[in-house]
């Protein structure tokens, strides 16, 4: 079989491979395979990471964990859904059993900077009005319950729709919308506790 596959992969390069393929190479002795199949997932699982832990270096060591252990259970994918949607269940496993050994909670951090988030036709002032909005939502989503912060995060901020999020979660649909409802309220009320606070302070 090793045989066969590894003449197949010759005929057809390795990163055309569908990744059910890939896992049987990689299984077989093919660690070439493995990496592609990495290289492929990687960035996407990379992300997942980054939104729930607080710094980049946390992220990497997180990732290089997620990696180690997807190589350790490949051989316990059954094809049952997508392997980025597998791969994406060790990695918040692996995230959250982190921060249970450190006795803390993950928080969604926002990718990319926020220069992006301001308009060239902005003021100043209405830049970092933008800014602050974004940083106030950052803020009140770290400090949401976890099973509320992860959903509100996969649904809202990832764009999974319910039954990806149940999936990733090991939930039921409507538990995905039962905390998704209350995620969001919970997010709008400190939202406007926030506003409050701070006309209360320029008043």
């Amino acid at each position: 079989m090793l045989h066969s596959m590894t003449e197949a992969s010759i005929n057809r390069p390795v990163t055309l491979l569908e990744d059910f393929s890939l896992i049987r190479l990689a299984l077989e002795g093919a660690p070439e395979c493995f990496s592609a199949l990495m290289d492929r997932h990687v960035v996407a699982i990379k992300r997942h990471i980054r939104s729930m832990t607080p710094n980049e270096a946390d992220a990497e060591d997180l990732l290089q964990d997620v990696i180690l252990k997807v190589w350790r259970r490949l051989s316990t994918f059954r094809c049952e859904s997508s392997f980025r949607t597998w791969m994406t269940r060790v990695a918040i496993n692996e995230v959250m059993q982190s921060y249970r050994k450190q006795k803390r909670l993950p928080i969604y951090r926002a990718p990319g900077d926020f220069s992006s988030i301001a308009s060239p036709a902005d003021s100043p002032q209405r830049s970092l009005a933008r800014i602050e909005d974004v940083q106030a939502v950052r803020h009140a989503v770290a400090e949401l319950p976890t099973k509320y912060r992860l959903v509100l995060v996969l649904r809202d901020l990832e764009e999974f729709d319910v039954r990806e999020t149940a999936r990733r979660l090991r939930l039921t649909v409507p538990a995905v919308k039962a905390r998704l409802f209350r995620a969001r309220r919970m997010l709008v009320v400190a939202l406007e506790q926030r506003k409050n606070s701070v006309l209360e302070d320029a008043a």
